[in-house]
């Protein structure tokens, strides 16, 4: 639980929604695993001792599950931070020239080659159209 606030602290108590949903049903849960630690001292059979082990293992995990995903907020948060002081820090970008770029893209490449063969093969047929367009009125 100390690591816990121990990195809210440092997120500044700013967290998402769903995130704070946790660390409410964690200490939910912190409460019953006292109560049913209570329950195993009053009465310590192996029902109250298995009940308190589970309770104990859940509350663990979901606290490590909590921690790390904490852990990545921060984490996240602390790129963000640093990707906005290098924006700030670099000097301005010089405006982009009007000229076409020597080398275009692969892709357009691909796609200027692909529309290529496609105009031949258009052409082609429309060629071959006319020419029997022709004989067909000539023979008229």
């Amino acid at each position: 639980m100390e690591k816990i606030e121990f990195l809210l602290e440092k997120l500044d108590d700013r967290i998402p929604s769903s995130l704070a949903k946790r660390l409410d049903t964690l200490d939910d849960l912190q409460e019953k695993l006292e109560a049913s630690g209570e329950d195993y001292e009053k009465n310590p059979t192996d029902d109250n001792r298995d009940s308190y082990n589970e309770v104990i293992e859940y509350v663990e995990n979901m606290e490590l599950g909590i921690i790390r995903d904490l852990e990545a907020l921060l984490e996240k948060r602390k790129a963000e931070e640093l990707a906005k002081e290098q924006k700030a820090n670099e000097p301005a970008t010089p405006p982009a020239s009007t000229e076409a770029p020597a080398t275009p893209p692969a892709k357009s490449e691909e796609k200027k080659e692909g529309s290529g063969v496609l105009t031949l093969v258009i052409g082609g047929v429309l060629l071959i159209a006319s020419f029997g367009a022709i004989n067909y009125f000539r023979k008229q």
